[in-house]
C-alpha cells in the first residue's frame, strides 16, 4: 500500500466517523421542514400526583396533513368533524388559511372561534 493510499484511507475513515456522528439518532431524519399551516393542540392536563414533576407540552397540528385522530385534539372537534375536515381536504386540496375551516360542513362559528383562540394563544 502506497503512502497516498494510506492517506486516502485515513481521510475516508475520518470522514466516515464524522458522518456517523452527524446522523440522527432514534430513527429520525436530519431533514426538517415546517408544516405550511399549523395550530397548537391542547395542553395535556396531568393527573394529580404527589411528589412527581409534570411537564406540560404543547403540540402543533398541521391541518393539511393531520389524520382524523390528531384533528380531534383541536378544541371543539370530535370524530365526526375531524373526518369531515379530512374529507374536505381530500376533495378540495390543502387549507390556505385557518378561515377555510368554515367551509367544512360541521365546523361551526363557535368551533372555528375556539380553534382560532387556541392558535392565537400558541403563537
Amino acid at each position: 500500500m502506497t503512502k497516498l493510499e494510506k492517506i486516502l484511507l485515513a481521510a475516508a475513515a475520518v470522514f466516515f466517523v464524522l458522518a456517523l456522528a452527524l446522523l440522527p439518532r432514534n430513527g429520525g431524519t436530519a431533514v426538517r421542514s415546517e408544516p405550511a399551516f399549523t395550530v397548537p393542540g391542547p395542553e395535556p392536563s396531568p393527573a394529580e400526583a404527589s411528589g412527581e414533576v409534570w411537564v406540560t407540552l404543547r403540540r402543533r397540528i398541521d391541518l393539511n396533513s393531520a389524520d382524523a385522530r390528531e384533528l380531534t385534539l383541536l378544541p371543539g372537534v370530535g370524530p365526526v368533524t375531524a373526518e369531515a375536515i379530512v374529507k374536505y381536504r381530500q376533495d378540495n386540496g390543502p387549507f390556505r388559511s385557518l378561515e377555510d375551516l368554515l367551509l367544512v360542513p360541521g365546523v361551526s362559528q363557535s368551533v372555528y372561534a375556539a380553534i382560532l383562540e387556541s392558535a392565537e394563544e400558541g403563537g
